[in-house]
């Protein structure tokens, strides 16, 4: 009978201990998901003309690529759905049935896309503001302009949620999915945006287009920040880890989606099928950017 009781009290104290790590875990987790970020106020006017329009819709869809989450149509989709991990929703963007088009302010969406926040000062889970924030201030209005002349869709999603995995990484400050935590936001500083096959513009393309958020800001990959446990490591897209790449390879990369060696590459890893569609010109740019970076071991900064 005492080794029963002596056993009870064990596993008693067990059971409160997981308690109590379980409490923990939620509250520093909860904290984390609730922050508040005090960020600057983005106002700027809208333009309304067809050419700013399309090249909103240019830069929506080939250059930030927010098809990839968004949708086509903008109408928003469930981009992780992985529990216990998490399940991350990318929102219906428009003014339709369970957007937020209609709720948003114009200075609310410009400060989403550039700092990553909520109205409400709190961060937005995987958006590319890392990105997003190079973007000049014509682009930047542009984007949101677009955004705002799509069609309603109705579309009602589930919010996004943290499983007890995501919980765990959260808590323990290793799960950095919430970009507004480590932009510099008072360092907006684009790279050259005018349009042409320069490596200035390429440069531009590089950092508003997310190759450095997820390769790296040395473009020497590693590690994919924000990711799932199990996602691979971003390729080294320096010619130190592409020493022999050709602007051919780099333009069926992004058409067709095929690597060195006829290798498939899957888009939700590598986002080709949008970065696909930028022009002709842009990709040549592009090309000679990444072939202009210093060589770097893979994940070498």
């Amino acid at each position: 009978m005492k080794v029963l009781k002596v056993l009870g009290i064990i596993l008693l104290v067990l059971v409160l201990l997981a308690a109590a790590g379980g409490g923990w875990m939620y509250w520093k987790s909860n904290g984390t998901i609730n922050r508040r970020y005090d960020v600057p106020t983005v106002s700027l006017p809208l333009p309304t003309d067809s050419a700013s329009l399309a090249r909103g819709r240019h830069l929506v869809e080939a250059v930030g690529k927010c098809f990839d989450c968004h949708g086509e149509n903008l109408g928003g989709m469930v981009i992780i759905d992985g529990m216990p991990f998490a399940r991350v929703i990318a929102p219906n963007l428009t003014r339709g049935r369970g957007g937020v088009g209609a709720a948003r302010s114009d200075a609310e969406l410009l400060r989403a896309v550039r700092h990553g926040v909520r109205p409400d000062g709190r961060g937005l889970v995987i958006m590319p503001s890392e990105a997003y924030i190079h973007f000049t201030d014509a682009d930047l209005a542009a984007v949101v302009a677009y955004v705002r002349s799509v069609p309603p869709v109705d579309n009602e999603l589930p919010a996004t949620a943290f499983g007890p995995i995501a919980r765990m990484l959260l808590a323990q400050d290793k799960l950095p999915v919430f970009p507004v935590s480590y932009i510099a936001h008072d360092s907006v500083a684009p790279y050259g945006a005018t349009p042409d096959t320069t490596t200035r513009y390429g440069r531009y393309l590089a950092w508003t287009g997310g190759c450095h958020a997820c390769h790296n800001p040395a473009g020497s990959g590693g590690a994919m920040p924000g990711g799932p446990p199990d996602a691979p490591a971003a390729a080294n897209i320096t010619p130190g880890g592409l020493p022999d790449w050709t602007e051919a390879d780099f333009v069926r990369l992004l058409r067709e989606g095929k690597g060195r060696g006829d290798r498939d590459i899957d888009n939700a890893n590598m986002p080709w099928r949008n970065s696909g569609r930028m022009t002709d010109a842009e990709i040549h740019a592009l090309y000679l950017y990444l072939r202009s970076l210093p060589p770097r071991e893979l994940g070498q900064t």
